[in-house]
């Protein structure tokens, strides 16, 4: 059984593990991004930690799921936001494969979720849409059992469209959610599990603020459904963890905004590989690189 080192780099923590070629994730650990540090820096951290992990386990390669837009064929990150300073540019194939003297390879970690959910969650579908809500909101797309990266590697970043005049992610993300709270509450560094749990228990403040999240949410997810037609919508994050509460909530919400054709048409769904599934898929995107 031939295993992998795979690292999920976010803009706050790094996942990384060991993940078998049947994507069983047999080891991991988390630790801080420290983005402020720019890009390099991160690179750095993930080199000098797998130089630890090659000691302990037998590997074969190296798969990298990343925030911001990748160039999968040369592992060169093409753009990032603001969450990961200096990112543009980093050769991150290259510079892993070097100091690591194993093979290496690297995709856009909504893309990396999506691989994952393609071949260990059991959807039984060849075109979907996934979002991961998040810091902000990501995307993917799946055409035809084919994951669909765009022109110039781009293509999912949903997150900065529109709705009434501000970006999708600045009010349906889990920091977009915060911030509502934040300004009826006060400047506290509240959770998403502590917001929820007010909403749980009647708080009037906190439902007025998930009603304006949800609502934003469902608009989007709304607006994706009209344009790609997609048999499953499969959503992903932390906020997931609220389980089937959440999917209900949300499925009610959209039906608000999508024609009934459309809504019964339309396949709404919880990830199930949770927060490993940007892991597994680059593995697999490893694996189909290096079969």
């Amino acid at each position: 059984m031939r295993h992998y080192l795979a690292f999920d780099i976010g803009g706050t923590k790094i996942k990384y593990g060991i993940v078998s070629e049947v994507g069983t994730v047999t080891s991991h650990g988390l630790i801080d991004t420290d983005a402020h540090l720019g890009g390099c820096a991160i690179i750095d951290k993930i080199i000098n930690l797998g130089k630890i992990l090659i000691k302990r386990y037998s590997v074969q390669g190296v798969a990298i799921s990343t925030a911001g837009q990748v160039n999968f064929h040369t592992g060169v990150i093409v753009a990032a936001g603001v969450t990961i300073p200096h990112y543009q540019g980093v050769d991150v194939k290259s510079s892993v494969s070097k100091a690591l003297k194993l093979p290496v390879e690297v995709r856009n970690d909504v893309d990396c979720a999506a691989l994952g959910e393609q071949w260990l969650g059991n959807h039984h579908t060849k075109n979907f849409i996934m979002l991961t809500i998040g810091t902000g909101i990501g995307g993917a797309i799946v055409i035809d059992g084919k994951l669909y990266s765009g022109h110039s590697f781009s293509a999912g970043e949903w997150g900065y469209m529109k709705i009434e005049g501000e970006p999708f992610e600045q009010n349906a993300s889990m920091s977009g959610l915060v911030r509502i709270v934040q300004e009826l509450k006060g400047d506290y560094n509240w959770t998403g599990k502590e917001i929820f749990d007010l909403y749980d228990q009647g708080d009037a403040e906190i439902k007025g603020a998930i009603s304006r999240f949800y609502k934003y949410l469902a608009i989007g997810i709304s607006n994706l459904i009209y344009i790609f037609n997609p048999e499953r919508v499969i959503i992903g994050g932390g906020i997931t963890a609220r389980g089937d509460i959440f999917l209900q909530e949300i499925q009610e919400e959209i039906q608000k905004y999508l024609q009934s054709n459309f809504f019964i048409n339309t396949s709404i769904v919880l990830a199930k590989l949770g927060n490993h599934a940007g892991m597994i898929g680059a593995v697999y995107h490893f694996l189909q690189k290096h079969p």
